[in-house]
């Protein structure tokens, strides 16, 4: 059953403000969402304290971008390291982010800003995902895009939010690409809009929050989720860890590197529990939480892991 037929129950939900959001809150956010996220595999966890020791039991690594190869806008200490080894072993990388505002042209410009050596057709974006699906759509859609300051789809009778006049009335349907420049009064107006008539959104990033240096940033998972609860607006989800950006990522990783692999032989690496773990687990790939860097770089993450019953491979302290 598709994911955005699955009726959620989300009457007794406390969703908190975003300016209020701890740990424990992005978690119970994430629980709630777990009937219209994919079963992950049941598995033992093997601690190691460094992320380059996994290198040895794996053909390939798919990295989720913050949280592991940096946090808000710099770079994790130890990420060049791991690229050179993973070379040195013939591991290839791909890198698998849920960021969309700027698609994965953006963050490849990022990494190479930052002398990171990875090449361009090296990383996916959940936006190609989203951007995919969107090909076979129903002719004369007029698609709205709720972030101002993202880069347009580039359809030519595409909305953007703050710019075009009657926004609200003239959108068939909404993309939530990003939140840069989203807030408590955006997400009013588009709830009013969506109790008048009721259209489906698009949700390209489902994280519901991003580590940055300090705290959290809140990206559209946490909007979407205050829009379903407040409004029962249907909502379509593309990135982590819904299958369709897995599939691109892992044909990608065949693509460059016109190799065959075994999915138990690839691992998916990220800082979240609820994308990249049980995304990464569900599409058979094997799976490494870090939990030094991102969400669970102030501790919680065995708790966590115990709690949610959501289990990685590898559970690594650092790169």
């Amino acid at each position: 059953m598709p994911a955005e037929e699955i009726l959620l129950d989300l009457k007794n939900v406390d969703l908190p403000g975003a300016e209020t959001m701890r740990l424990s809150d992005v978690i119970n956010i994430y629980e709630s969402l777990r009937p219209i996220m994919p079963k992950p595999r049941s598995v033992t966890p093997t601690h190691l304290s460094r992320l380059v020791d996994v290198l040895p039991e794996v053909d390939a690594l798919i990295l989720d971008g913050y949280g592991v190869i940096n946090v808000g806008d710099g770079l994790i200490a130890g990420i060049d390291e791991l690229f050179d080894q993973a070379t040195k072993r013939q591991v290839p990388i791909i890198v698998l982010t849920n960021g969309a505002s700027f698609g994965a042209e953006m963050a490849w410009q990022k990494y190479r800003k930052w002398g990171l050596a990875i090449a361009r057709n090296h990383v996916v974006s959940s936006r190609d995902a989203l951007e995919a699906a969107l090909q076979d759509r129903p002719a004369g859609i007029v698609y709205g895009s709720l972030s101002g300051t993202s880069t347009p789809l580039g359809y030519e009778d595409e909305l953007r939010y703050g710019r075009d006049a009657d926004f609200f009335e003239q959108a068939d349907e909404f993309v939530f690409l990003g939140t840069i420049d989203w807030n408590s009064d955006d997400q009013d107006q588009f709830e009013a809009a969506m109790r008048q008539r009721e259209r489906r959104i698009h949700v390209a990033n489902p994280d519901v929050v991003s580590p940055q240096a300090s705290g959290f940033s809140i990206e559209p998972g946490y909007w979407a989720m205050r829009a379903m609860k407040n409004t029962g607006v249907p909502v379509s989800w593309y990135g982590k860890p819904h299958v369709a950006s897995f599939e691109m990522a892992f044909a990608r990783l065949e693509a460059v590197t016109k190799q065959r692999f075994e999915k138990s032989r690839v691992a998916m690496v990220g800082d979240s529990l609820h994308t990249d773990i049980i995304g990464g687990s569900a599409f058979g790939l094997r799976s490494v939480l870090l939990t030094d860097y991102g969400l669970f770089r102030d501790g919680g993450a065995i708790q966590m892991i115990n709690s949610c019953g959501i289990y990685p491979d590898w559970i690594v302290n650092r790169l």
